[in-house]
Parts: structure tokens; C-alpha cells; sequence
């Protein structure tokens, strides 16, 4: 066998552990957003005076992203 074929039997090894994690937290982060949303849309119902100075685009973009780690950190 050629060098190449370790390299890439290496490379399909590491990449077929790869893609079920991917897969997985990609579904763990898309629940948890829907999640955050309704919750989102929730509070924008029911305290529609507070919703203006609660749900920011910097809060929203700060839930996203503990969402994503959180699913990552899940999927493991």
C-alpha cells in the first residue's frame, strides 16, 4: 500500500466519527432555538411594554450561541 492510502484511510476514520456529531448537534442546537424562540414570542405576548427593552438583538444572538455550545456539550 501507498502512503497516500494511510492518509486516507485516516482522514475517512476521523471524518466517519465526525458526521453523527455533526448531525446530532445540529439537531440538539435547532430544537433549543425553537425553544428559545417560543419563549421569545412568549414574553413579547404577555409583557408587551418590556418586550422592546428584553428581547435584543444582542440578547437574541448571546441565546443562539448558548444554545449551540449547549448542544455540542449535549452530543458528546
Amino acid at each position: 500500500m501507498k502512503d497516500s492510502d494511510y492518509t486516507t484511510d485516516s482522514i475517512f476514520q476521523s471524518s466517519s466519527k465526525a458526521v453523527p456529531f455533526v448531525e446530532l448537534t445540529v439537531a440538539h442546537a435547532s430544537v433549543l432555538t425553537i425553544l428559545a424562540i417560543s419563549f421569545e414570542r412568549y414574553y413579547a405576548i404577555c409583557e408587551p411594554l418590556k418586550a422592546g427593552y428584553v428581547c435584543t438583538k444582542t440578547r437574541a444572538l448571546l441565546i443562539c450561541l448558548a444554545a449551540w455550545t449547549v448542544a455540542a456539550i449535549l452530543t458528546r
